[in-house]
């Protein structure tokens, strides 16, 4: 045996990984032994991956994916549009990733595109353009039994322009 590697039947430590840290910081690892990873502080688990390795005959360790990585929090809740439901279902974000979101009800589309965010190398997302209109004038703080909530924004510039000049 060479001084400073395995045993014969050992795997010696696991491989480094960027966002993940092994369970144990021990040096050696008979075959048959796993080894569990944790995230590394600011590393999020990335859903369905794995996260133990093991020693196997040849004393090498069995390939795992990086189960961690670097991910923003949920995106921003906007007060003009939703996540799309495909990203409603999404609860891993990691850097780059766009999300797109819908227009609300009582709100349109002004454009051919939806709003959308990326999440950005500081862990935080792009400002979405607002891109979404309120289809109504008065409300929130307006009842819904009010006149002027009862129309679009069209039709009730309309209406509103025509009680101006009585």
């Amino acid at each position: 045996l060479r001084r400073g590697s395995p045993a014969t039947g050992d795997c010696g430590p696991p491989p480094a990984m960027t966002h993940s840290r092994p369970s144990s910081s021990s040096s050696s690892f008979p075959v048959g032994s796993r080894v569990t990873f944790t995230c590394a502080e600011g590393a999020r688990r990335i859903p369905g991956l794995p996260d133990t390795m093991e020693c196997l005959p040849g004393d090498i360790w069995s390939r795992l994916p990086e189960p961690c990585g670097r991910s923003c929090a949920a995106p921003t809740r906007l007060r003009f549009a939703a996540l799309s439901k495909k990203d409603e279902m999404r609860n891993f974000f990691p850097v780059g990733i766009n999300v797109s979101y819908v227009c609300r009800l009582g709100y349109e589309n002004t454009s051919e595109s939806s709003p959308s965010s990326t999440c950005l190398e500081n862990l935080t997302w792009s400002q979405p353009a607002e891109l979404c209109r309120s289809e109504y004038f008065c409300c929130p703080h307006t009842p819904k039994s009010s006149p002027c909530c009862s129309q679009p924004a069209s039709q009730n510039a309309a209406w509103s322009l025509s009680l101006t000049r009585i």
